[in-house]
């Protein structure tokens, strides 16, 4: 390889040797037909996309193998898994920005090689389409909604009110009302 791209985790520079990386996304869909032959599928939204790096690691580079290890197993103050704002060529032309390890970290010693092949799973925090729904769902819409006053008991209004909705006022009506705000 002629260039080697590059891969850093906040900031911090994943240096492997001959990396692969390969961006996936998951449409989770459900069959319908039951008994019959139908292929219908009720769609169950797009799941956040993942990011699997793998690339070659010296045997003279034991800090770099440790460092990955550190990464994966990192928490934040709550005791959550760390989340790492992602900065590589093709997570930046699918607009993945920031993820948590997920999966295994692997790292097997290589045949006739002095190196170890590390491989990982990135698994994007807040997905485009989580942001989306989000905003789609009218969470945005609830606060809009509360005027002046304290937004703690009419948040608690907000809530009571959509979830009285009925099916046609919440996947019609509602839709069309956010629409035209």
């Amino acid at each position: 390889m002629s260039t080697n791209p590059t891969l850093a985790l906040n900031g911090e520079g994943i240096p492997l040797k001959n990396m692969r990386v390969t961006v996936s996304m998951a449409f989770q869909d459900k069959d319908q037909s039951g008994q019959t032959s139908s292929t219908a599928k009720a769609e169950q939204g797009i799941k956040g996309k993942e990011l699997r790096i793998s690339g070659e690691i010296g045997f003279s580079d034991i800090a770099l193998l440790k460092r990955i290890f550190e990464l994966a197993s990192a928490t934040d103050a709550s005791g959550q898994r760390q989340k790492y704002r992602v900065a590589h060529e093709v997570a930046r032309a699918v607009s993945f920005r920031e993820a948590t390890f997920t999966g295994n970290v692997d790292a097997p010693q290589q045949e006739g090689k002095m190196s170890w092949l590390i491989t990982f799973t990135l698994t994007e925090h807040v997905s485009v389409q989580e942001k989306r729904e989000a905003r789609a769902s009218g969470k945005t819409t609830a606060t809009k909604q509360t005027g002046s006053g304290s937004a703690g008991g009419r948040g608690q209004a907000a809530g009571e009110s959509e979830e009285q909705m009925t099916w046609f006022e919440r996947k019609v009506l509602k839709p069309v009302n956010d629409a035209l705000e």
